[in-house]
């Protein structure tokens, strides 16, 4: 009865910090995708060795909180429910907000304040059945002054040119056979909506033009 008791109070608690979602999964019926990259600069150069987490929360704080992983030189695919989401700070075993970060780059882990230019963004509207490209979280280590540790900024590229390489990069993973199996079949099951995307983000990019023609 004891182990049950504490079981069912670990799983209340689980709840509180939120679900990590199925990642490079196939679809299933009414559920939508969203996809985000991450990239990890040091003053030496761009890394491969980084992760960190961020909240995906309904909007309102009511309803789904998910606690989404993002890889350094990733392409990450997220099964979540439909719904208007707001980007969050990652929730502590009780439920409340942490007010950092936590960021591993190259082995070192930092604690940078969460931004507060990530949680004015959005609200996202993810719509069943389709895949939203969220855009690449961008952490910098700066180099650090003499007797202090160094600074870490965290951004969302979200333009057009950075959701279009994740959606086509996704596409890419089709025909890589250098790629997961797993990556390669849920690409496959979610071709026609990555397909859509890219056609979405295309047209803006033709609203947008880069450059303005010379008179």
């Amino acid at each position: 009865m004891r182990k049950a008791l504490l079981a069912a109070a670990a799983l209340s608690l689980a709840g509180c910090r939120g679900e990590v979602p199925l990642r490079n999964a196939p679809p299933e019926q009414a559920i939508s995708a969203i996809l985000i990259g991450g990239r990890m600069i040091l003053h030496s150069g761009e890394t491969r060795d980084g992760r960190l987490e961020i909240g995906f929360e309904t909007d309102g704080g009511k309803g789904e909180v998910y606690r989404v992983p993002v890889s350094a030189d990733e392409n990450d695919l997220y099964l979540v429910e439909p719904g208007s989401y707001r980007l969050a700070p990652t929730r502590t075993l009780f439920g409340s907000y942490k007010p950092t970060l936590t960021v591993v780059v190259d082995g070192r882990t930092y604690h940078p304040p969460f931004p507060r230019e990530l949680m004015s963004l959005g609200p996202y509207q993810v719509i069943p059945s389709k895949v939203l490209a969220l855009g690449e979280l961008v952490v910098t280590v700066m180099p650090a002054l003499p007797g202090r540790r160094p600074e870490v900024r965290v951004t969302l590229d979200d333009g057009v040119a950075a959701r279009r390489e994740l959606v086509q990069g996704m596409i890419h993973d089709m025909m890589d056979p250098n790629r997961p199996k797993a990556v390669r079949d849920s690409a496959i099951a979610w071709s026609r909506s990555l397909q859509n995307e890219l056609m979405k983000i295309l047209s803006e990019q033709d609203e947008h033009p880069l450059y303005t023609p010379a008179p």
